[in-house]
């Protein structure tokens, strides 16, 4: 995992990262470009070494936003640093069907398990009725909040909507959004990689690894799901940013001037 940070300039120099970067440098809004350091998204700090947390205390983090399931949880709690505050609040809306503990599937579970119906109602979902997303834009709007990382398992769909979401409302035009969400697929590879080879070894059935795999990839459908679905309800996205989460354009301008280089 030491070397993770190679794959990709957005990510941090973390021993113990899990798809840990950085959404600075994205353009915004008047062509304005996300601050560094202040927007960060990963998969689980359960990892994180002594030297990444003395590596993080250094950055204005003030936050961390846990996506994950209270089972996902327990099984591997983040490291926490000091001056932080951490808000577990779940954003799977398929809880009943499967997360991201994976220490708990077998093959009679995955038997009958779709996983291309399940990722599109996955991405169907994601995006409503949402109050993980909801906390995530109150953060942001909030004035003296500093630095903050929202993640979920791997960093992936959970996150994914989120990292989508603070784009949005920072300005970012589809196309910036798509290229953050497939960014995955090169800085989630070595984690996937060590997964699958685990789970190779705790399954039997050619059925269930491939399922995991498809699910442990960041397609471009996955996202574009999640689009057509805000576009279908609420016919653009800002529409969607207001009236899920009150993000008015007066909002968006404030948090745009809070993360957003001048």
């Amino acid at each position: 995992m030491a070397t993770n940070h190679l794959l990709h300039s957005s990510l941090l120099p973390l021993q113990g990262g899990i798809n840990f970067r950085d959404q600075g440098g994205h353009s915004g809004a008047d062509e304005r470009k996300v601050k560094s350091g202040l927007l960060l998204r990963a998969g689980s700090l359960d990892r994180l070494t002594a030297d990444d947390c003395q590596h993080l205390s250094q950055m204005p983090l003030t936050h961390i936003i846990d996506y994950r399931d209270i089972d996902e949880v327990k099984l591997k709690p983040d490291v926490i640093w000091q001056g932080v505050q951490y808000d577990n609040v779940p954003a799977n809306p398929l809880t009943d069907d499967v997360n991201a503990n994976f220490a708990k599937l077998n093959d009679e579970m995955l038997a009958k398990f779709d996983a291309v119906d399940f990722m599109s109602r996955l991405y169907h979902k994601l995006p409503f009725d949402n109050r993980a997303y909801r906390h995530l834009t109150t953060v942001m709007m909030q004035p003296e909040s500093g630095a903050l990382v929202q993640h979920c398992a791997v960093g992936k769909d959970r996150t994914g909507i989120g990292s989508a979401i603070v784009l949005l409302t920072l300005g970012a035009n589809r196309d910036t959004v798509i290229e953050d969400y497939m960014l995955t697929e090169t800085t989630l590879a070595p984690f996937r990689n060590e997964m699958m080879s685990h789970l190779a070894r705790q399954l039997n059935e050619q059925h269930g690894i491939d399922s995991l795999n498809y699910v442990m990839s960041a397609k471009e459908v996955f996202i574009g799901t999640a689009l057509k679905a805000i576009d279908k309800r609420y016919g653009n996205t800002n529409n969607w940013l207001e009236q899920e989460f009150g993000l008015t354009a007066e909002k968006r301008t404030q948090i745009q001037n809070k993360y957003l280089e001048s």
